[in-house]
């Protein structure tokens, strides 16, 4: 089994006075899985291509010079092509609470809830953003990197063109099936813990390139019903795996 990910984010946000801001963020997910090297399932093909669009508002208030509280809705849409988009739907939202030791540290925490595809899920989440010093920086990992924002990463400015970095996360995905597929109408999940190394190039003044290598571990695979029954889990190997970015902030 393999898969291969494209994806785009786009994400502004305003100040509303002093003390408030609001945030809203759109993104776009393409996973293309092949199964041709496995019959682990009692289907051939369980999926193939999913799609996962979201979109996500976020108000922000500082309360004083240490405290920040955050948080608002999220929708998302998760389906391989030819699944019915109502039932690929989840909604949710996310409250944070952020706290400033010093300046040059921000730790903070905070939990989703989520409901759809047959299930609510309940995410705690930890932020941190700390100048360790000139060069080193220990941060939760990009958006649109191999372990999403929930990883955490320690990265190194090499000069001020190059910085390097490690880190690691845990990913997942749940997601409808093609309602006319050999499943129908059925749900895939797909878990990892990926483990990673970043090398990255500044290009002039806004955009940044990206390049990522590192392993996943701890794989695992789910097929269940229209009615979120399980039908087959399954566990993969640490397997490999390698990305792009390219990051833009104007």
């Amino acid at each position: 089994m393999s898969v291969s990910r494209y994806g785009m984010s786009v994400g502004s946000r305003v100040s509303l006075n002093d003390r408030t801001k609001l945030g809203i963020a759109v993104n776009y997910l393409r996973e293309e899985f092949d199964f041709s090297g496995t019959n682990a399932f009692p289907v051939q093909k369980p999926w193939g291509a999913i799609n996962h669009l979201g979109m996500g508002l976020r108000l922000g208030f500082k309360l004083n010079d240490q405290w920040s509280i955050g948080g608002g809705p999220v929708i998302n849409s998760a389906g391989e092509t030819g699944a019915k988009f109502d039932d690929s739907l989840t909604y949710g939202g996310i409250l944070q609470a952020m706290y400033r030791v010093s300046q040059d540290l921000r730790v903070g925490f905070g939990a989703g809830i989520f409901n759809g595809l047959k299930e609510t899920r309940f995410f705690p989440s930890f932020f941190v953003s700390w100048r360790i010093n000139d060069q080193l920086r220990l941060g939760n990992s990009f958006a649109l990197g191999v372990a999403g924002p929930a990883g955490l990463e320690l990265s190194y400015k090499i000069d001020d063109k190059w910085e390097a970095a490690t880190g690691a996360g845990m990913r997942s995905s749940r997601f409808r099936l093609d309602e006319n597929g050999s499943t129908t109408g059925g749900i895939g999940e797909n878990s990892s813990w990926p483990v990673y190394a970043r090398l990255s190039r500044k290009l002039g003044s806004a955009f940044h390139l990206d390049l990522y290598g590192g392993a996943a571990f701890n794989g695992k695979l789910k097929l269940q019903d229209s009615n979120g029954n399980d039908i087959r889990s399954i566990d993969y190997n640490a397997t490999p795996l390698a990305g792009v970015n390219l990051r833009a902030s104007f």
